[in-house]
Formats: C-alpha cells, structure tokens, sequence
C-alpha cells in the first residue's frame, strides 16, 4: 500500500508518494502561484480557490492504484472563511498577514490588545486575531459560518464535506488555544468577543476526513509538525532546524512547558515542540538577492535569474565578516511586529557584497540561536546533533556550515527533500 503526502507552503506545493516501507517512489513540486496583488502592504493574502486546484492536479500526478491514504500539512496560522456549504467566501489570509498588527485603541495593535485582555500571547498574523480585526472592521463575509486553515480547507473540499475539522497542531496555530487539554479556551474567546461557533471542529491526528474518490484523506498537521516527524527519527537527541521562506527551531519535550519566548506546541502523536519560529529566514536571503539584481540591472540593464545571483552569492561569500553583523527581524518578530532588522558594524573595510553575504547568513543562523538560548540546560544540554530541512537549508552548503558553528553541533540534513509532505504521508500511520 502506498501513501501520498502533500504540503501546502507559502511559495510552493509539493506532494510525494511513499511505499509501504518508506521508500520514496515520486515527488513533484509546483509553484505556489495565489497570492493576490493590490492589497494593502500589510495585508498577506492568497486565493484558496487556485491552491485548491493546484493540489487536485498534483494529486492526479501522484495516484496510483493501491494508495491507501492521503495526509496533509501546510503553512500554520494563516485562515480564510467558508460558508453553510463549505465553499470558501474569503482569500487566504496567511501567516504574514499584517492586518492586526494596524492600531487598534490606546496605541495598541489588535494583536497586542487581545494578548493584554486575554493572557494569551498572541501575534499578527493568527487566524483569529486577523478574524478579530474582520470583526472590528465589519469584514467578515456575510455568508461566513467558520474559520479554517487553507489545508483544512483543502482537505474538506477534496472530501465533498462543508465542516472543517481541525487537528490540534492546527488549531494551537489559529490562536486562544489551551495547549493542555488541547480546545479552544472559551473563556479567553468570551473575553475576546469572538463567537466560539465560528471555529473549526478539533479532531486528533488520525481522523479520517472523508474519502476522495475511494482513498481516505486524513485530518491536515502543521507543517512545523509535520517537517518534525519527517526529519527526526531520534527525538531525545536531536534539535530540529528548518529553513524555507521562514525558519524554526523545533525541539521535542514528553510533558508541556512554558520557555518564553519560544512557543509550546502540540505534537500528533504525543508530546510537544518547542518552537522558535523566526518570521524571516530564507526570505532574509531572497532579500538579499533581490537588492543584488536590481544593482546589476541598475547597472547594466541586465536581468539575471534568481538562480545565477544565488550562484554568484554562494561562490564569493567572504570566509569572514570582520565585524559586519546583520539583524534579520525584518518582518518583526511574533512579539514585536514592529521590530526591523538592521547592519551594524560597518567600517571603511568591511562593508562589501561577499562580507554581507555572510553576514547576512550568519544572522539567521543567530536568530535561531536566541532561541535556543533560552532553553532550560535539561533539555538543551542532552542535544547532540542538528537534523536540518528545508530548502533553505539543504541548497546551501555555507549556511549549514555557519549554523554547525553557531550551534557548536553536527548539522545533518535529511537525506530526502519535501519533509513536511513525508511527515504529512506518515502521520496517519504513527498516531
């Protein structure tokens, strides 16, 4: 028997096919080719509609005749609405949606305005406080009955169902999620003024969605999660690091903790993550080269492709930075959206585009490591290697050389590319 698994990113849709005994027989990358222009510069959003359809044809490339179940992940936080019928009535407003990071009263973000009146830490970019600002701004669709993730939409719309269930790791991502008893806190919604009957029903992992075509389809996991359990075969030694448009450091912990300012999150399974998540990871790099071709069309009139800039970017990076350091909270953090990044130590020696190119690398590598310094010495210390994911990570040699050093430990990289779609393959068959 075999298993699909698909991953529904930011920027891209990859799917992949699994035999009975792990051995990867196809996997297929698209595109992701939804977000919609002419928003606000605040406001990230896609069109659900165009990723559904890009993952119906990608799942016609991947069936074959003895699948037996198809799973899910894809990009956390982010929601759009649905009607009575299970029709989406919204774009995908996505995890780097800006819109409750807008001033809300007393000079106060709506996000920092439902962490102070709720207790929860909640950021820009959750599912319900974009849904608080739709709320404030008299947006919500009219016909709008509930809120889901795009791959818990997906999954539904595959299934011919109109009722979006919503496994935990998914759920915890939408925000006023009780982490323990693994519901939505009511209590927290009531005070917010969010009327419970709009969210998703919290199903485990495992639970089988509905049947598309004759093959089950089971309940979406986070991609964080899901990279975790396609990556990590040694929970109690191993940190996880992935690096994609954003990047996370994932460690596991038996029982739920508080380490502030990572978040804890549901494992399907069993168990938690601790997650650092920084909202620019391999994006800070795209930065960069974005900057380095419009100098060079500046210049000569000339437009290079992504692929020769990063070329050149990989092959006269300087060994060393000499004092140039780069801070890349670019898009702020989950606790500050206001927060930027910046370069800093510039002299009349260093600054120069191999130098920055380091520099730039070495600081993602650095966020990361805020991070883990922040863990308790009983679980950080007990770590003995780094499992790498993530493009970001795997088509660059030097950012996996500077993240060993950063960290002071081995850097191993899977030895298969799409994790998250490998975990989302694998979880109906692990919980």
């Amino acid at each position: 028997m075999k298993r699909i698994g698909i991953d529904i990113g930011t920027s891209s849709i990859c799917g992949v096919l699994y035999d009975e005994n792990g051995q990867l027989l196809r996997s297929l990358t698209r595109v992701n080719e939804a977000p919609i222009v002419g928003t606000p510069s605040w406001s990230f959003q896609q069109d659900a509609e165009q990723i559904l359809d890009i993952v119906k044809r990608l799942l016609d490339d991947l069936m074959a005749d003895d699948v037996a179940s198809i799973g899910f992940s894809g990009q956390m936080h982010g929601m759009l609405y649905v009607n009575a019928s299970g029709q989406s009535v919204s774009p995908l407003y996505t995890w780097q949606d800006g819109s409750a990071a807008q001033e809300y009263a007393d000079g106060k973000s709506y996000a920092k305005w439902l962490t102070e009146r709720t207790g929860y830490e909640i950021a820009a970019g959750y599912g319900l406080a974009t849904h608080f600002y739709h709320l404030k701004q008299q947006s919500v669709p009219a016909s709008a009955v509930k809120l889901c993730t795009i791959m818990d939409y997906v999954a539904m719309s595959l299934c011919g169902q109109s009722w979006p269930l919503c496994e935990p790791s998914n759920a915890a991502s939408l925000g006023f999620f009780n982490k323990r008893t693994l519901q939505f806190d009511r209590e927290a919604l009531r005070l917010a003024g969010i009327d419970e009957s709009i969210l998703p029903e919290v199903r485990p992992a495992g639970t089988q969605v509905g049947l598309y075509g004759k093959v089950p389809v089971y309940v979406p996991i986070g991609d964080n999660q899901a990279a975790y359990l396609g990556s990590v075969t040694d929970k109690a030694s191993s940190l996880h690091v992935t690096i994609g448009t954003s990047s996370q450091l994932s460690i596991y912990s038996d029982k739920y903790i508080e380490v502030p300012p990572l978040d804890t999150r549901p494992l399907p399974g069993g168990g938690y993550l601790l997650v650092g998540a920084a909202l620019c990871g391999g994006c800070s790099y795209a930065l960069l080269k974005d900057f380095y071709a419009q100098v060079v069309e500046m210049f000569t009139e000339k437009k290079l492709s992504d692929a020769e800039i990063y070329g050149k970017m990989y092959q006269t990076a300087a060994k060393e930075t000499d004092g140039l350091t780069v801070q890349t909270t670019f898009d702020g953090t989950r606790q500050d959206a206001s927060l930027r990044g910046s370069i800093a130590g510039i002299s009349l020696r260093n600054y120069s585009p191999d130098r920055l190119t380091t520099a730039f690398l070495k600081g993602i590598c650095q966020e990361l490591h805020g991070f883990y310094e922040h863990l308790p010495a009983a679980i950080s210390g007990s770590r003995k290697v780094i499992v790498g994911s993530g493009n970001g990570l795997r088509k660059n040699a030097l950012l996996q050389q500077l993240l060993s050093e950063t960290f002071g430990l081995p850097v191993l990289m899977t030895d298969h590319e799409e994790e998250a779609a490998m975990g989302a393959a694998i979880c109906p068959a692990c919980t």
